[in-house]
């Protein structure tokens, strides 16, 4: 679940319910809180759905539970700062730009995968390459990698460049996780990642905290070898990992 657009309805919930009378209704207010179950006047809640919907620049039914409509906002936050915002910096990048077009080649790579490909640049340049993406229709795929359904080792090699850092740490191990099982035995999977830096022009998509701790927790975690740690341009973290023959 993204936390910071979690805390922005749990502010502006909080905000209309200030009176000392909701007390109870303020210190009750969760992920589980249901909406509709809330003591609404039709002014108060015209007040927090207009407050909310202004700070995103986007309208919602707010039906369900909180955890449902953040889940709403963020799927379709982060798909319009994917689609109309964030454009590919392939040239600026020191170890994970296009030197991994020779780095992968050279290896004989006979399946990669591109997780979150965006608008694709290593298409036609890695070989053997498939790339997905939930937001941008240049990828082979529409899908987001939990919905990318394939035989657990069918990628020799897998790409995530920026895919996986986004949200909280259950959703990066749910789709790091992911990954490995899709990972072949033998094979490697190269990783850019953000340490934690909002975008200026996306103060709402959460952007997942990595370091060089949690590399190495996950390299233990999943049974995995650490090959690679680099910082990279734009203070971003390059790893590479391999994952045991067997």
């Amino acid at each position: 679940m993204n936390t910071l657009i979690f805390s922005l309805i749990k502010k502006n919930l909080e905000h209309a319910f200030a009176l000392n009378k909701y007390e109870r209704v303020r210190g009750a207010i969760s992920a589980d809180t249901v909406i509709d179950d809330l003591p609404w006047t039709p002014a108060r809640y015209r007040k927090f759905k207009i407050a909310v919907e202004t700070e995103l620049s986007l309208s919602a039914s707010f039906e369900g539970t909180v955890r449902q409509i953040v889940d709403d906002f963020s799927e379709r936050y982060i798909h319009r700062f994917f689609a109309e915002i964030w454009k590919p910096r392939t040239n600026e990048y020191a170890h994970s730009g296009w030197q991994l077009v020779d780095e992968i080649n050279s290896q004989d790579a006979c399946n990669v995968l591109d997780v979150g490909c965006g608008y694709h640049p290593f298409k036609g340049r890695i070989n053997n390459l498939v790339g997905i993406d939930p937001y941008n229709d240049c990828a082979d795929y529409m899908v987001d990698i939990l919905d990318y359904k394939v035989p657990a080792g069918s990628h020799d090699y897998i790409i995530a460049l920026g895919a996986i850092n986004f949200n909280s740490r259950a959703d990066i191990e749910q789709r790091f996780s992911h990954c490995v099982e899709l990972l072949a035995p033998g094979g490697r999977f190269y990783l850019r990642a953000n340490p934690g830096i909002i975008h200026f022009a996306g103060p709402y998509v959460e952007i997942f905290p990595w370091s060089f701790e949690i590399v190495k927790e996950f390299e233990i975690k999943y049974g995995l070898k650490l090959e690679t740690f680099k910082k990279d341009t734009n203070s971003r973290l390059y790893f590479v990992y391999s994952k045991p023959a067997v």
